[in-house]
């Protein structure tokens, strides 16, 4: 994957330490550098993810009702299909955009790919899935996934 919106790899693992719960002063140890230089860096990692996050909620019309930089996710709503929509930010696969509905994951083309996603999506958060949920389809593992990740959504 290339590295979005101008995303070094170095930033991208502090963020996803921190997204993690690694404090500032655990990736300062583990880094070799001094707390105050990760502080001044997440600031910028943390204007990035925001900008990721709301340029791509903004571009798909989604009117935003929630943003948490540290988990790196978005929630809106898209008047356009009536529905709540997940956007989220990966270090593996950079934003995605989840739209809730109960279509037929199975017939789709996009199958596999939205669960190889959606299941990556889970082991980078460190979200647990029983055997049971893994065979869900992708829309069902997006919203077990995310109720998890989301203060108060439901699945």
């Amino acid at each position: 994957m290339a590295l979005p919106y101008g995303f070094t790899k170095r930033k991208l693992d502090i963020w996803s330490m921190r997204r993690d719960g690694l404090s500032l002063s655990e990736i300062a140890r583990k880094l070799g550098v001094t707390r105050q230089a990760i502080h001044k860096l997440i600031k910028t990692i943390d204007d990035q993810v925001i900008y990721a996050l709301k340029s791509v909620a903004i571009a798909s019309k989604i009117d935003i009702r929630y943003v948490d930089v540290n988990k790196g996710i978005l929630l809106g709503y898209s008047y356009e299909t009536n529905n709540r929509v997940i956007v989220t930010f990966s270090t593996i696969h950079g934003v995605q955009i989840w739209h809730h509905h109960s279509g037929n994951c199975e017939g789709c083309v996009s199958n596999e790919n939205c669960r190889k996603i959606i299941l990556d999506e889970a082991e980078e958060r460190s979200i647990s899935l029983t055997d049971d949920e893994k065979k869900l389809s992708p829309t069902e593992l997006a919203s077990i996934i995310f109720s998890r990740v989301i203060p108060g959504l439901e699945p």
